[in-house]
């Protein structure tokens, strides 16, 4: 055969894919082949590098362990697609098995030789938690206050102190301490500088950040909660594992007391699954994504649809609030789109968009933000002109839907039970000027009851909060329920609260029957406060003076300072004095919040200028809903099966 012929059938052997518009991934298959349905790729990273604009990769079903860099873009009309073979089932997986010879140490724990680091362990699937003080069961106690200590008189900054401390019998010196300490919205990991065996005091450095101004207060130091780790010595129940970095060993306490070599133990090894940067015109389509993420950077239309990410994010430690370690899945620019995912037990975020003109629509978010820092909302949007819609975001140590920038909408999405790792917490959260134009309307949000604010006893947790400085912000037609101390709460000025639906606001009745004690809709009106460890904005004297507040029903308004009088601007609000909205709803454990026929909520409301939805009768009702009018619903529309966990 001479040379001429040889590159020749070379060249034959590869024009079906350079015809074809579609290559072929799967496990069985060969690099060195031609990528086509017969004789596909075997890594998802070969047919990475080998698409151009207009192609789809199929992924045939099974279990892939890669971190996919994509380096090529899409067009317009014309996106690279990376897709689930229909009817199969593709999990990119970021773990790597353990193996080698495990050998017993002592009291159930075995132990293997493992030169890598281990963040997180898997056994069967299911999540192990590192030895800590005190015990956590997982996924159990994950919001749990009984699996974290507590501070009591004579902590102070970068002092714990705590009688329980000393029961352990574990010197702490050199162990990680994770402190949700002073107001409780932020947690931080440190490295403990100095205790003893026995004794009930430790030290920690000086350096939290972000909380000078509470160096110098007592009580904000003595309610606090923390927990240890890093020590081969808290390795005592079963589920537990510590890995010692200066000897390379791995040592775990099998669940049920069985032997690891019948396990699969895998640690977390891959952050991202795909990751890029400078893409446009990319779609991520039906994939499992397990113990492991996406990250893309300064992309544009960008497409993640039906996928489902099981422990997306790990991290340890919690380094200070500003660092986001660990942050993935993440979509960072412009007119990218996440709709019909489920994001599950995710240690930080969610999810973080951040660009303008972005989407995420029908997606299902739990169980995120574990160590209650506020850095880690369960869905960050963050930017100009973006729309979070029908989405379902519940249970989380922190907020979990942070919307900042102007000209959004946060609309038809349910959120609730937030805050459960945290104080001075609102589960939908914007603030500033820069928000101004945004819109929150038709959301359900309840289940923010928290300890109270630092330096303050009684119950805390807010529903809906337009912060510090907000300008501008809408809020109508939601219902806001169960929050232990504010249901709705917007500061500033210019802003527009109409058509909302609150009630159960603070404490729990007592069993004589008392009316709960918090502020259904709560509006500052006094001078904006300086607060030097921030940067501000031009300061009010006097808040909320140009804004409009209408046809809200709430079992009552609460003023922080003096009331503004009534006007047009602040009319047609239903003040409940005490009385339950609840009998005048058609059935509101069934989340059907309309008003009944005869409630006092029908035709008693007025025209909302500009905003006006249309009205049965000779008026706008007061409340979320409109007597007569088809009911809208709220939160992601998938399927039951979709949403249980199990995503391995």
């Amino acid at each position: 055969m001479t040379p001429r012929v040889a590159i020749l059938l070379g060249l034959t052997a590869f024009l079906p894919r350079l015809c074809a518009d579609t290559c072929y991934v799967s496990l069985r298959g060969d690099d060195s082949g031609p990528g086509t349905k017969t004789r596909p790729f075997r890594t998802i990273q070969k047919a990475a590098d080998t698409v151009k604009p207009g192609d789809t990769c199929t992924i045939m079903g099974g279990t892939y362990r890669e971190a996919v860099v994509l380096r090529t873009s899409g067009e317009g009309g014309k996106p690279i697609r990376f897709v689930a073979a229909e009817g199969q089932r593709v999990v990119l997986d970021g773990t790597e098995p353990v193996t080698g010879t495990w050998r017993k140490h002592q009291d159930g724990i075995y132990r293997i030789n493992l030169d890598a680091p281990v963040e997180q362990l898997f056994a069967d699937g299911q999540a192990m938690v590192e030895a800590r003080w005190p015990n956590m069961d997982f996924p159990a106690d994950l919001f749990s206050r009984k699996a974290w200590a507590g501070t009591v008189k004579g902590s102070r900054y970068g002092t714990i102190k705590d009688p329980q401390l000393a029961k352990t019998g574990i010197d702490w010196t050199g162990a990680h301490i994770t402190l949700n300490v002073a107001h409780q919205f932020f947690t931080w990991t440190r490295s403990v500088t100095g205790h003893g065996k026995g004794k009930d005091t430790l030290t920690y450095p000086q350096d939290l950040q972000g909380i000078t101004h509470y160096a110098e207060s007592t009580k904000g130091w003595e309610d606090d909660y923390y927990f240890l780790s890093g020590k081969l010595e808290a390795l005592d129940s079963p589920g537990e594992w510590f890995y010692d970095a200066a000897e390379k060993v791995l040592y775990f306490h099998p669940p049920g007391g069985r032997d690891p070599s019948a396990l699969e133990v895998a640690y977390r090894k891959r952050q991202n699954a795909f990751s890029g940067k400078r893409l446009h015109h990319v779609e991520l389509c039906g994939l499992s994504f397990f113990s492991c993420s996406f990250d893309f950077e300064k992309c544009e239309n960008v497409v993640v649809d039906r996928c489902r990410l099981s422990f997306p994010n790990y991290s340890r430690h919690v380094r200070d609030p500003a660092h986001k370690e660990e942050s993935s899945p993440r979509l960072l620019g412009d007119r990218n789109v996440v709709r019909n995912c489920i994001i599950s037990y995710a240690s930080h975020s969610g999810l973080q968009v951040v660009g303008d003109s972005n989407l995420v629509e029908n997606c299902l978010i739990h169980d995120v933000c574990w160590h209650g820092c506020l850095g880690y909302p369960g869905l960050l949007i963050a930017g100009e002109g973006s729309t979070t819609r029908r989405n379902t975001i519940y249970n989380g140590g922190n907020a979990l839907l942070q919307c900042p920038g102007g000209n959004q909408r946060v609309e038809y999405n349910h959120v609730y039970n937030g805050g459960l790792l945290c104080r001075d917490v609102s589960l939908v959260y914007t603030q500033l000027p820069a928000c101004r134009g945004t819109v929150i309307h038709h959301n359900w949000v309840h289940g923010c009851i928290a300890a109270g604010f630092a330096g303050h006893d009684g119950f805390g947790g807010i529903g809906i909060r337009g912060d510090d400085q907000t300008r501008g912000l809408t809020v109508h037609h939601n219902v806001v329920w169960d929050c232990g101390f504010i249901g709705i709460i917007v500061k500033g000025d210019d802003n527009k609260v109409f058509n909302n639906t609150v009630f159960n606001v603070g404490p729990p009745a007592t069993a004589g029957g008392q009316a709960r004690g918090g502020n259904a809709l709560l509006i500052p009106t006094r001078a904006e406060p300086k607060k030097p460890w921030r940067f501000q904005h031009p300061l009010l004297e006097v808040q909320n003076a140009n804004s409009l507040y209408l046809n809200n029903a709430v079992g009552n308004i609460g003023w922080r300072k003096d009331p503004l009088p009534k006007s047009e601007r602040i009319t047609n609000n239903l003040e409940l004095g005490g009385k339950s909205i609840l009998a005048w709803l058609v059935d509101p454990g069934k989340m059907d919040f309309r008003p009944k026929e005869d409630s006092p909520l029908v035709d008693a409301g007025r025209v909302v200028p500009g905003c006006d939805e249309g009205h049965r009768g000779k008026a706008p009702d007061i409340g979320a809903y409109e007597y007569g009018q088809s009911r809208w619903r709220a939160g992601c529309d998938l399927a039951a099966d979709e949403q249980a966990h199990g995503d391995r």
